[in-house]
């Protein structure tokens, strides 16, 4: 008995000292994984030499000149202050591909769409008061929180394809609940 509790220490100080000394050896430590070696990129790949194509001619640059590539510092103003006259020069013309696309993607929508949507989000966003949360404890279609009657969905939407309407035309079905939504139908329906 204890001959065995002094041979544990005495094992592991072997044991211990037997990974120190693999973990010395450079071959043992890449084996193990304790000498981290990247890749280099110089041995990797090879770097083509620099070489000057056989037809490169070049303008002689004349002396004043504006660069080609430079635009006038009036034109650059122009295009700050009024950004539709710098598009309007442009090519306006639409090729088939382009006039596909904007037929694929249906009919302009109506000038003030964004500010709609943007006051649809702020009234969706606000948190409800005191009593209303109250009052509506378990959701309710105009909140947001309805759950979508998916086979009535289904139905309307065969509906609407057979007859040639668009799709978002009717109202959405909504599943009700089967439980009183409210703080006070929760209450009345214990009795």
């Amino acid at each position: 008995m204890n001959r065995t509790k002094q041979a544990a220490p005495l094992a592991l100080i072997v044991l211990a000292a037997a990974t120190l000394a693999l973990a010395g050896c450079s071959d043992a430590s890449k084996t193990f994984g304790l000498d981290v070696t990247p890749p280099d990129a110089f041995s990797v790949a090879t770097e083509a030499p620099l070489s000057m194509p056989p037809n490169l001619t070049l303008a002689a640059p004349q002396p004043g000149a504006p660069r080609p590539q430079q635009i006038s510092s009036s034109k650059q103003a122009e295009e700050v202050l009024a950004p539709q006259t710098a598009l309007a020069n442009g090519d306006t013309t639409m090729g088939p591909g382009q006039e596909a696309l904007l037929e694929a993607a249906g009919p302009t929508p109506p000038a003030g769409i964004r500010a709609s949507v943007n006051r649809q989000a702020e009234l969706e966003s606000r948190s409800p008061g005191f009593i209303s949360s109250l009052m509506s404890f378990g959701g309710s279609a105009k909140s947001g929180n309805a759950v979508l009657n998916a086979g009535a969905e289904q139905r309307q939407l065969q509906e609407n394809a057979a007859l040639g309407t668009p799709v978002n035309n009717g109202p959405t079905p909504v599943a009700q609940p089967n439980h009183p939504t409210t703080l006070l139908g929760r209450v009345f329906s214990i009795f």
